[in-house]
């Protein structure tokens, strides 16, 4: 199967000749506006593929398409009824070819296109530079594989910047430079040091650099670039937020198209489809499954959303701001009635459910004063029964389920953390940090240079098992 996702639209073997054009047009049938199902927004991205065999219904055959891409920007999407399509014939007509098996076409959206060029760009590395020079970008040291050095960067023929706002061993370079190397793309990554007053105007200068292809946002700036891009009112058209990122209020990483940053987010799905794996890998599904979350701030949110979609028997969220859980829990509850169940960081010493998987997404234990501590109890206790009590939780909880999965989204120094830690000991499936990111960024690969990816030959899926195989599968 080769993936087309929301990012994606297709042409069938008679409209190849419209992507000849710089500007294309094309309907479709039923309302394409987003959200609705396959839908867009204006000013978007998307890849454009070219389908050499339709898919079979009646046969369950994916189609297949052939190995090109181009990157085109949504310039307006209008809705077409019946009525307005009777003086035009021709179109309807273009449409029922394309769409063989259909029968309803009162519904049409008409879609405009452009395709993605670099006119506006320039060659200002001196003003890049120059940042590096008044220490406004400064190089990470602890990611592995990280590109350090300015000159090496710049003399790629593309390069991206992974923006955090403290060093730590963040793996984004490894997997960046790793694919890049794999697909014989001489694309480089760099995780650097900023901070948010100078986000700004860093970015002002990469929107206009005919090399810079994407950038990371640490958890630091998710919430703040959107804020900032929010708050630009005269330069929106230099700025977009996917529409995925805009409803979650939280973008994790940006794309260079155009003179343009477009924002989008990758983090709740992927951590989901990281967490149907594992529990693949003991046989089991993620269906049905009660689960305990730790923590609501705003991934939290969306994370616990998409479990909901993917058919969780029961989440139990607990933080140690009760409201803040109560929050989601009622948004759920309202999509699926009693599904969610809101408490406060003392519930779990009395919980007696049998628990599938607990999964702590709060990222204040990760480094820093409370790296020691186990979120499973207060840190206001000591270090010490802290993680005693969280062993005793522990032990009681895989005393009724022996395959109990503990998951932690926390990236460390060490590459592990205490809760991790606790569950190693008592021999249960663990899923950390690196998971969620590499899952996460096979999405975001995709966006931003699958289309590179696309004309190597090769698919979304086997991005993901490289990187499995290179991240996950290796433990250091």
């Amino acid at each position: 199967m080769v993936y087309l996702d929301r990012n994606g639209i297709a042409f069938r073997q008679n409209e190849k000749y419209l992507l000849d054009n710089d500007k294309i047009t094309v309907y479709r049938p039923w309302n394409r506006i987003y959200p609705n199902e396959k839908g867009w927004k204006i000013w978007e991205v998307v890849k454009t593929r070219v389908i050499d065999i339709p898919w079979n219904d009646k046969e369950w055959i994916y189609p297949v398409f052939s190995p090109e891409a181009w990157l085109v920007k949504i310039k307006n999407i209008q809705l077409l009824h019946d009525y307005e399509l009777a003086n035009t014939p021709e179109i309807i007509a273009h449409v029922k070819s394309v769409y063989i098996h259909k029968t309803n076409f009162s519904l049409l959206t008409k879609i405009d296109m452009e395709k993605i060029n670099s006119a506006k760009l320039t060659d200002n590395s001196s003003q890049i530079k120059k940042l590096y020079e008044d220490w406004l970008i400064i190089p990470a040291v602890l990611p592995e594989n990280n590109i350090q050095d300015m000159n090496e960067l710049l003399g790629a023929d593309q390069f991206s910047l992974s923006i955090i706002n403290h060093d730590y061993a963040g793996i984004t370079p490894k997997m960046w430079n790793y694919i890049a190397q794999e697909y014989w793309l001489n694309i480089k990554t760099s995780m650097v040091v900023i901070k948010t007053e100078n986000l700004e105007k860093i970015f002002e200068v990469l929107r206009i650099n005919d090399k810079y292809i994407w950038g990371w946002l640490g958890v630091w700036f998710k919430d703040f670039w959107r804020k900032m891009l929010h708050d630009k009112e005269n330069n929106k058209e230099q700025y977009f937020v996917d529409p995925v990122a805009d409803m979650m209020q939280s973008t994790n990483f940006v794309a260079h198209f155009w003179d343009e940053i477009h924002g989008y987010n990758s983090d709740a799905a992927w951590y989901c489809e990281s967490l149907a794996d594992k529990f693949k890998e003991i046989w089991e599904e993620l269906t049905d499954k009660t689960i305990i979350m730790l923590g609501a701030w705003w991934t939290a949110r969306w994370i616990a959303l998409e479990l909901v979609h993917r058919g969780i028997k029961k989440l139990i969220i607990i933080n140690r701001t009760l409201s803040k859980a109560q929050f989601i829990a009622d948004n759920l509850n309202q999509i699926k009635p009693d599904i969610a169940l809101a408490a406060d960081e003392q519930f779990i010493f009395n919980l007696k459910e049998h628990i599938d998987a607990i999964i702590n997404l709060t990222t204040k234990w990760a480094d820093g004063d409370l790296e020691n501590f186990s979120w499973l109890a207060p840190s206001s206790w000591s270090v010490q029964h802290n993680i005693d009590t969280s062993i005793k939780l522990l032990e009681n909880f895989s005393k009724k389920n022996s395959k109990l999965i503990v998951s932690d989204i926390n990236l460390t120094k060490t590459w592990t953390t205490p809760l991790l830690d606790i569950a190693k000991q008592l021999n249960l499936p663990i899923l950390d940090g690196k998971g969620m990111v590499v899952y996460q960024w096979v999405d975001a690969i995709w966006t931003v240079f699958g289309d590179k990816i696309i004309q190597k030959g090769w698919t979304k899926e086997e991005v993901r098992q490289k990187l499995i195989d290179k991240i996950l599968k290796v433990q250091k």
